[in-house]
This record gives C-alpha cells, structure tokens and sequence, in this order.
C-alpha cells in the first residue's frame, strides 16, 4: 500500500465541511466560511506549496460509519479522522467513532467540538489509544497539522506492523523447516548428536539413544567422556573444529555397562550469520554408526 492520506470528516456543519476541503485540498477559490473559521491570514502561495490530502465528508455520524465500513471493503482506509461531536438527530460523535474503530482499529480520531458533552476520560475510555481531543474553533494551521500528523503516525504503524507480519512468517516458516528437520533426524537409523566444543552433548536423536541404551533426556548435558571414557573423543572434536570433517573409531561405553563398536563421523555446524563466531562457541555434529 502507498503513503495513505486519506481524511474523514464528521460534521453536520456544512460550511465547515466546505473549510476542511478547503485547507487539506486547497482550491483556487477561498469561503467566507474559511476565512471566518481559519482568519484572514491566508497566503495562496503558500497553500500551493502544501501536501493535498484525500478527504471525504458526511454530516452523520452513521454515514461516517459506513464510510469507514466502505473503505476496508475496497482496500482503501482512513488514516485518520476529524469528527465533531453533536450531528443531530443521529448518533452522537463519540458512538460514530467508537463504530468506527470496531470496523478499523487502526484509524486515528481527532474529536473536535465546541461542547461539553463528552468529558476527556469517558472519550479515552471509549476509544482506547491514538484519539486527540479538540475544542472548536480550529485554525487551518491545526487541521493541517493534525490531519498530517496523524497520517505519519498511521504511516509508521503500518511500516511497524509490515515487519511484524514479516517477522511472524519468518518464524512460522523457521518452525516449519525445524519440524522438517526434527522428523527427518528421528527417522535416521543411523545415530546423530550434536555437542559443543567442550564436548557437552546439546541435542540426540532416537538411534543414538538406542545406540548407548541411554534415555534422550539423559543424554542431553552429558559430557561425551561418559560415552567414550576411553579417551580420543576430545582430540577428535577440537580436530574436526581445526581442519573439518574427520571419521575416527571409537569405542562406546553404554549405560548397561556393554562396549560397542563404533565410527564416528563429524563435521562443523557452520554459523552463516556470524562466520567469525569463537571456536569456543562451535558446535559438532557426529554421526555414530556401529563398527560391525
């Protein structure tokens, strides 16, 4: 989605629905409405030179409601939304925008008005988070500062949001690749551990477990000296750490007590993200198959 300015207006003043056209989509010819809403200070050059925003206009609160209902149908929402308070005889201001915000979470509420009706807490309450509470009359330089306001902030939110959703694909399809890998390792009849370079094992699957006749639980933490007291085992790690794949025999002490014959075959886990991770920090993964 491109840069979205796109502003609501709830009034059921028609002459200052006139006044926001006129100051967030400037046209060649200025109201008296505008100049007794905003002063006289109005400088066509400037207005020239100002960013042109993408305003509609109701004078009923239920008519706002079905506008915002409009624009998520087609793809197209409001970033933000001026909304005056008395539009009588239908819903109230607060009601329109708390409809509002059950169909689009994500618009921004300005609350303008020249009442009392509503207090700052009860609009808070009812709106929750992104609202902005204003008293009438408004200079052109705060509509237009609100409306562009409001419109960055949406824009950040969505940019926040995109990476979320990034982020969370990301994971899901990790998870997905994990799980992949994890059924892949648990059918391999051949066993497979992983350890650290000290020799600590971090993670087994189901044949090397029947291999040593030790539980999987048990195995993870254990130092590979338990498997192999005879020694060798270290040397071969630091090895395969130092020049890359290597096999060596080994002899496997098993929790009954059995010894069995072995080949170890064992390489690297590479870090793609850090290539200049410490070798103190690597991690190896050796396949154990029997000798016999």
């Amino acid at each position: 989605m491109g840069k979205n300015n796109r502003v609501l207006v709830l009034d059921d003043d028609k002459q200052l629905l006139e006044v926001y056209c006129e100051v967030l989509n400037p046209k060649e010819i200025k109201s008296s409405a505008l100049k007794a809403f905003a002063g006289d200070d109005i400088d066509e050059s400037q207005e020239n030179k100002k960013q042109f925003f993408d305003v509609v206009t109701v004078d009923q609160g239920e008519l706002g409601v079905e506008a915002v209902r409009q624009s998520i149908e087609e793809n197209k929402p409001y970033a933000m939304a001026f909304v005056d308070i008395r539009m009588p005889p239908g819903i109230d201001g607060l009601e329109a925008a708390r409809r509002m915000r059950d169909i689009d979470d994500r618009i921004y509420i300005v609350i303008v008005t020249a009442y009392s009706d509503r207090s700052i807490d009860e609009i808070n309450d009812s709106l929750v988070h992104d609202v902005v509470f204003t008293r009438k009359p408004l200079t052109k330089d705060e509509i237009f500062q609100l409306a562009r306001n409001a419109c960055m902030s949406w824009e950040k939110d969505e940019e926040l949001r995109s990476m979320r959703n990034i982020m969370e694909q990301r994971l899901e399809e990790n998870q997905i690749v994990r799980e992949y890998f994890e059924n892949l390792v648990s059918s391999l009849t051949e066993g497979l551990l992983v350890c650290t370079a000290s020799g600590m094992i971090t993670s087994i699957n189901p044949a090397c477990a029947k291999i040593s006749e030790y539980k999987e639980e048990n195995l993870l933490g254990m130092s590979l000296d338990t498997l192999f007291p005879d020694g060798g085992v270290g040397d071969l790690i630091q090895k395969i750490i130092r020049e890359g794949p290597q096999e060596h025999s080994a002899d496997l002490l098993t929790n009954s007590g059995n010894h069995a014959a072995v080949i170890l075959s064992g390489s690297v886990i590479h870090n793609k993200k850090n290539s200049m991770i410490n070798k103190k920090e690597q991690s190896v993964v050796l396949v154990v198959r029997s000798a016999n």
